[in-house]
Formats: structure tokens, sequence, C-alpha cells
């Protein structure tokens, strides 16, 4: 099946699948539907990395107060990536064939003054478009977007979405997306897998950050 990519749509408008992709709208349940925005970059400094967010923060958040856990989700510990403004910390299996991400980083200039939903709803339409333009700065991959929601996790506002990847010579590969906003820190975990289905791997997410949270209270 060949999958197109779905592009983003203008500020605070629903997101549905275009060209290609099933003719579908964003899921809508009793959580609130997801408002993807795409921000204007030309306000935004670049801080040069697709893995942080584009607007660099006017602070420097205490990110190295976060512990890091030997395992999250049966994953080990893998190394991290650490920055003046964010930390990825890298988790895989035995035989590295699942492997997740989880990325901390502070709030960017001044989204201080933003509500939490909207902050956390602009923060994933960062991610999602430069997923998107990864696909389009290549005509033979292909991204396509299962469904996206704004939901409440334990209080904390969250984005939540799951995708597929094609690129060529390679099975689909699955996705799963996570954003959530604690403390005004940005919270991020991504994972992938060629062999687990979407929903396997959103409920993944979501226990990684169930257990990260509970390690950060562990005496």
């Amino acid at each position: 099946m060949n999958v197109k990519v779905c592009y983003l749509l203008p500020v605070f408008t629903l997101v549905t699948l275009l060209s290609g992709c099933a003719d579908k709208p964003v899921e809508e349940t009793q959580d609130s539907p997801l408002h993807v925005q795409k921000l204007d970059k030309a306000t935004l400094k670049a801080t040069g990395s697709e893995n942080q967010a584009r607007a660099l923060p006017d602070r420097i958040a205490q990110l190295d107060l976060y512990q890091a856990p030997k395992t999250l989700a049966g994953l080990q510990f893998d190394g991290e990536i650490s920055s003046e403004h964010a930390r990825t910390l890298r988790y895989r299996d035995a035989d590295g064939k699942e492997q997740l991400s989880l990325t901390l980083s502070g709030l960017p200039t001044g989204w201080d003054t933003m509500q939490p939903q909207r902050a956390v709803a602009g923060y994933y339409s960062e991610l999602r478009q430069r997923r998107v333009d990864k696909a389009l700065s290549n005509s033979a991959n292909a991204l396509s977007i299962i469904s996206e929601r704004l939901v409440d996790l334990e209080g904390n506002p969250s984005a939540q979405a799951q995708m597929r990847w094609v690129e060529p010579n390679r099975p689909i590969q699955n996705q799963a997306l996570l954003v959530t906003l604690i403390d005004d820190n940005f919270i991020r975990i991504s994972n992938a897998s060629y062999r687990q289905k979407t929903v396997w791997l959103l409920q993944q997410t979501k226990r990684v950050l169930a257990e990260f949270k509970a390690a950060q209270t562990a005496p």
C-alpha cells in the first residue's frame, strides 16, 4: 500500500489526512481533538537539531535534576545526549530491536504565558512538522498519521500520536509519540518498531511516562 505524507494545516485547524491518506479525521473521543498549529518560524530561533524545540528557552531549565532510571518499560538505559537546553535519554532491549527515547526540554521563549494545553499542542506541532518535512524531502519516503489526540494524563495535558513510516527497501515502521508538560518542562517519549503495532507502542509510551515520573519521586 502506498502511504502518502499527511500535510500540516494552518494554525489551530483540525488535522485531516490528505492526498492519498485514509480519509479519516483526528480521532475524537471524550478527550479533546488535537488542534495542530504551524508555528511562525520567523519569530523562533533554530537550534540546529531536529530533536529540540526550535525556540530556545529564555531560562536554563534544571534538567540535570531529573533522574535517569536504569530501566523503563523493561528496556535498559543506553546513554544520553545532553545540551544546555535538552536531555535525551535512550533505552533499548537486549537485542537492540526495540528502542525508545525520552527527551526533556524547557519552555521556549514567551511560552510561559501560554495555557498548558496550547503549549503542548504547539510543541507537538513542531515535532510533527519535522516528520512531515523529512517525508517530503524524499519522494520515496512516506508518513501516515493514524491518530492524534490531546488528552489529560494524571492532571497534565498530553499530546499523543500513532504513525507509520515508510522508506525504500524496508518494512513499514510503526511509531508512537507522547508529549506532556510537567513543571514547565516538556517530556517527549518517542518509539518505533517493525514488530509491534502502534496501539502497543502508544501504551508503552504511557508506561514509560508513569515509570519515569515514579523514579523522580522515589527516595
